[in-house]
């Protein structure tokens, strides 16, 4: 279900092999929603289904994970695609907060470091009531773009 604001991907940038333009496969299968890719404040996020529930009823860890690295991942992608670079997950480290059980789980992130080879990234996730779910740091690789 996306909503009015929701974008596709950015401008011009690759297809990621999804069906949407710059949506990955894997990222169709676990239903991001794109809302905004600039570095000052990407967001993301994802409705909560029960198959991305751990056994306990609660949103899988590797979700927020995964959440966080494709938001990104894609907003730094659409931010150096113009100039010859890919981007591709470097490291990342999640701190989980509070369960999310219900409704959407929202990444947050702003680029703290937009280096030559490397960006850093402080992100977040929150709950349908503006709660802190999870704090997060992703290291993001910045490369020239493959030729042909």
């Amino acid at each position: 279900m996306a909503s009015e604001d929701s974008i596709k991907g950015p401008e011009g940038a690759p297809d990621a092999g999804g069906d949407e333009g710059g949506q990955s496969n894997f990222d169709l299968h676990i239903g991001t929603e794109w809302i905004k890719l600039d570095p000052d404040d990407a967001r993301a996020r994802i409705e909560m289904r029960d198959e991305l529930r751990q056994p306990y009823g609660i949103l899988h860890g590797g979700v927020y994970s995964s959440l966080i690295e494709s938001l990104c991942s894609f907003a730094t992608a659409a931010a150096v695609w113009e100039d010859g670079k890919i981007a591709m997950g470097q490291a990342i480290e999640v701190s989980f907060l509070r369960p999310v059980t219900k409704g959407h789980a929202e990444a947050r992130a702003v680029a703290r470091h937009r280096g030559r080879t490397t960006w850093v990234w402080q992100a977040e996730i929150l709950d349908d009531d503006e709660r802190l779910c999870a704090v997060a740091k992703m290291t993001m690789a910045v490369r020239p773009a493959p030729q042909g």
